[in-house]
């Protein structure tokens, strides 16, 4: 069971998590206007980049897991186990 939530993270984690960080990206002042002339601009462009990285990481696994807990409980997972048996 570990191994079919890894394949099924795996497979649908960068379909959730790519759109949601470009747009968080796009809408953030610090990055996109960023002038990039002194070394603190660099500093807040990458702990802008590594902030929502990890953040949006986070919300995309917790988004996967409901999907997978919903699935199982709802049937659509139940069923392939039930043709596996």
């Amino acid at each position: 069971m570990k191994s079919e939530f890894k394949r099924y993270f795996w497979k649908r984690f960068w379909l959730i998590f790519v759109p949601l960080y470009l747009m968080a990206i796009g809408n953030e002042s610090y990055i996109v206007s960023n002038p990039l002339t002194e070394l603190e601009d660099y500093g807040s462009f990458l702990y802008f980049i590594v902030f929502y990285f990890v953040g949006y990481g986070a919300i995309t696994a917790g988004i996967l897991h409901l999907l997978w807990r919903g699935g199982r409980k709802m049937g659509t997972l139940n069923r392939e186990e039930k043709v596996r048996e």
